[in-house]
């Protein structure tokens, strides 16, 4: 009992010495030391020169043997000219030249996509994959078109 009444006194305390701090109304001011901003100007230049993070694309078409890097310029020129605003990309996994479109940032926008060309490529499929980093102001642009 002793216990649980010292323990209410500390959040009695911490409660209203939080209220009587929260009604002066001042301004803050955060001091930064050196080291955490080049830290964070550091984080912004890796991620302006590494723009990829983890995302999913649908894999429409992979291919190996002779030839088959002109095979997968080929099925991604097709595409391309049934959905010209489409990303597409080939991705080389030894022996496969592999043709995957968009950069999704979850599962479902993947899979909704898929629904929208499973008619014209039925063998498609959502893979995980480094999906290019695109800024809000670029999502809001791609719907519009």
């Amino acid at each position: 009992m002793n216990k649980s009444i010292g323990v209410f006194f500390i959040f009695f305390f911490i409660l209203t010495t939080g209220r009587l701090f929260a009604q002066n109304g001042g301004s803050v001011t955060i001091h930064e030391s050196a080291a955490i901003k080049n830290l964070v100007a550091k984080h912004i230049q890796v991620n302006q020169y590494h723009p990829w993070i983890n995302g999913y694309r649908v894999q429409l078409y992979s291919v190996s043997g002779v030839n088959s890097r002109d095979k997968a310029n080929t099925f991604m020129a097709q595409f391309l000219l049934k959905n010209p605003n489409a990303r597409i990309y080939i991705v080389y996994h030894a022996p496969y030249y592999k043709v995957r479109v968009g950069d999704f940032r979850s599962k479902i926008d993947a899979l909704s996509y898929l629904q929208t060309i499973k008619k014209d490529y039925p063998s498609g499929f959502v893979v995980v994959d480094k999906i290019k980093f695109k800024e809000e102001k670029e999502e809001e642009e791609s719907k519009r078109e």
